[in-house]
């Protein structure tokens, strides 16, 4: 079911002309700016779009202009599905599965560590529960949340568009539930 559900979805956000997906991104994009999170000196983990996922280039040049410390996630061990943040600093190059991860890689930092996180999504549910692209990269390395009692951080807010909300039941007991969603209509928070 899940992956029917992610080929109908994937779809729909490729289906956008260039121009609706460049506008919708960009309106997405400014949701998140809105974001109390998305401000100087904060750490904010951001992905580098690809598949037409809705593009973070706006997110990047804003966090640039008001002193934001911007990490990008790469996989570092595909075999463990592990995730790793690092630094967007200089050039980038291609990585696993084809997505672009920062040239200079120094050291990473623990996702614990992040004010906000921009995840990227396939789909998303009423209730904030997020749908990837199956790899479940995000999960795990977001594990820590489920075991926590009183702290809050990182803010995880997904990024898409409105064509990606479902109504279908696909949450498992270990997927990442979002905090906030961001769309060319706004931004929704969840918890």
């Amino acid at each position: 079911m899940k992956e029917s559900l992610r080929k109908k979805l994937r779809a729909q956000r490729r289906s956008l002309s260039d121009s609706e997906h460049r506008q919708r991104s960009l309106a997405a994009a400014k949701a998140i700016m809105r974001l109390r999170m998305f401000s100087a000196g904060k750490r904010v983990a951001l992905y580098l779009p690809f598949d037409r996922e809705t593009d973070t280039a706006a997110l990047i040049h804003a966090a640039q202009q008001r002193g934001v410390q911007i990490f990008v996630p790469v996989i570092s061990n595909r075999r463990h599905c592990r995730l790793r943040f690092y630094p967007l600093k200089g050039e980038t190059s291609l990585g696993t599965f084809g997505i672009s991860v920062p040239r200079l890689r120094v050291r990473p930092v623990s996702p614990q560590w992040l004010d906000l996180i921009v995840l990227p999504l396939v789909g998303v549910d009423h209730g904030g529960r997020r749908l990837g692209m199956g790899g479940g990269y995000y999960d795990r390395a977001l594990a820590f949340r489920r075991r926590r009692r009183c702290w809050k951080g990182p803010h995880l807010a997904g990024l898409a568009f409105e064509c990606q909300r479902t109504d279908s039941n696909f949450a498992e007991a270990w997927d990442v539930r979002l905090n906030s969603l961001a769309t060319e209509s706004g931004v929704e928070h969840f918890l």
